[in-house]
């Protein structure tokens, strides 16, 4: 069974616990094993088009009836020029072997009393499926509206992908409310990507009209390959969340205030997360908070292991390495960390960072005092900070890191470590200098 959720959001949980290792040597032979793709689209099917009233009317039960009667061995065509409204939530379940040929557009709805009723009362269904899909068009979310009166309560993700064998390519994403694309299916080939969740009447440092959690990709799937994508976003461009395996992202831009290629968040309310074999490669971030992110609450469980960035090249952006595992929330703050755990990382390496760091640590989702991103000594001088909990991150390493402050030299470059934070030997393998002060580049022991 495969199922393609319009606003309704997705959260995958896994149990599956992994034991927690260590070394020093910094080891990449996972990323041979990775999944690239391509998913075999399907030839020779039955066409069925999808019907379109008027511009004035929901086109929804028009569109799910064509996805029940063509829900094998068909191509769905949404017809090129129209602008088909779905204004409410739909499943296009149970589908096999089906192309969805997107030549014209959809278009969510655009009152937001209405969405917010239809959130609350449209729970989630559970995902899972098989089958082949592949999509291009372009998806209108109208949510200018919403940043405009700063409203983060009742608001839908957009789309959730859960298919085994499928592949998206082309898809526009234009205003989205809020969480673009959800992917926890398998096999999964994501093409040339574009998302536009840039205000009209702002700047990245304004609270009013800020596009909060606007991320263009959650995925929490396994072997998913993403190559190619353009997007402006006011939160992660590519979030890998619990329960992700064997995920190759690369070739892509992210401006106006990305919050990161970013894995996590990780162990909320002490959960036992698990995350492995995740590869970066190849990206441009331009103007953002974070290039590289990492983040997992304090009284979380679980690990995550096997994570790549490299070739990262930062423009502007405020921290270009940023891991923490005291994640601050400031909508539900700091959890106080009774059981003394925290999600365990292992074997993360930065490798091949260069650009400018910007002076700016935030933007306008800065709303709480102390900042949700606040670390004591940061000053955008910072080329890494590492907010570690005691003894739970081994082999990390940073390699080749070429990042300055704007208008300053590479020996103004510093860093945030507590030595005292580091597993036993992990020094020796870090590349770093772990301390409060200048960034100082140290070999790594092999």
């Amino acid at each position: 069974m495969k199922s393609f959720e319009l606003l309704l959001a997705f959260v995958l949980l896994v149990t599956q616990t992994t034991p927690f290792v260590g070394a020093v040597k910094p080891d990449t032979s996972w990323e041979k094993k990775l999944w690239y793709g391509p998913v075999k689209v399907p030839t020779n099917l039955r066409k069925c088009e999808v019907p379109h009233a008027s511009d004035s009317a929901d086109d929804s039960a028009a569109i799910v009836q064509v996805f029940q009667q063509c829900n094998r061995n068909s191509e769905i065509v949404f017809k090129k020029g129209v602008k088909y409204n779905a204004w409410n939530p739909m499943n296009w379940g149970n589908l096999s072997s089906v192309v969805i040929t997107l030549d014209g557009s959809i278009h969510l709805p655009n009152n937001i009393t209405d969405i917010q009723s239809k959130v609350t009362t449209n729970p989630n269904p559970p995902s899972g499926g098989s089958g082949d899909s592949y999509d291009v068009g372009a998806f209108h979310g109208y949510g200018q509206q919403w940043w405009n009166v700063n409203i983060r309560t009742k608001r839908p993700q957009l789309a959730t992908f859960n298919v085994t064998n499928g592949s998206i390519a082309k898809i526009k994403v234009i205003k989205p409310v809020a969480w673009g694309f959800n992917i926890p299916g398998t096999n999964i080939t994501i093409k040339d990507h574009f998302v536009d969740a840039a205000p009209t009447n702002g700047t990245r440092d304004l609270t009013p009209s800020f596009p909060f959690n606007t991320d263009g990709f959650n995925m929490g799937g396994k072997n998913i390959s993403l190559d190619g994508y353009y997007g402006h976003n006011g939160d992660d461009c590519v979030s890998i969340v619990n329960g992700a395996k064997g995920v190759v992202a690369k070739n892509g831009f992210c401006g106006f205030s990305s919050h990161g290629l970013s894995i996590g968040s990780l162990g909320r309310n002490g959960s036992n997360h698990q995350v492995s074999n995740v590869l970066f490669q190849d990206w441009t971030m331009d103007e953002a908070v974070y290039g590289a992110r990492f983040k997992s609450w304090t009284g979380g469980n679980g690990l995550a292991e096997n994570i790549t960035w490299r070739n990262i090249h930062v423009n502007n952006v405020s921290t270009p390495i940023f891991v923490t595992q005291n994640y601050y929330d400031q909508d539900f703050g700091r959890p106080n960390n009774t059981a003394n755990t925290s999600t365990h990382v292992n074997n993360m390496l930065f490798e091949n960072f260069w650009g400018t760091i910007g002076p700016n640590p935030t933007d306008g989702t800065c709303i709480s005092n102390p900042c949700w991103n606040y670390v004591a000594g940061a000053n955008g001088t910072q080329a890494i900070i590492f907010d570690l909990y005691n003894g739970t991150a081994t082999n990390l390493h940073a390699h080749n890191i070429q990042t300055k402050p704007i208008g300053k030299q590479y020996k103004d470059t510093t860093v945030i470590c507590d030595p005292a934070t580091l597993a036993p030997g992990e020094q020796d393998g870090l590349g770093f200098l772990c301390q409060n002060g200048p960034f100082k580049a140290t070999s790594i022991k092999r």
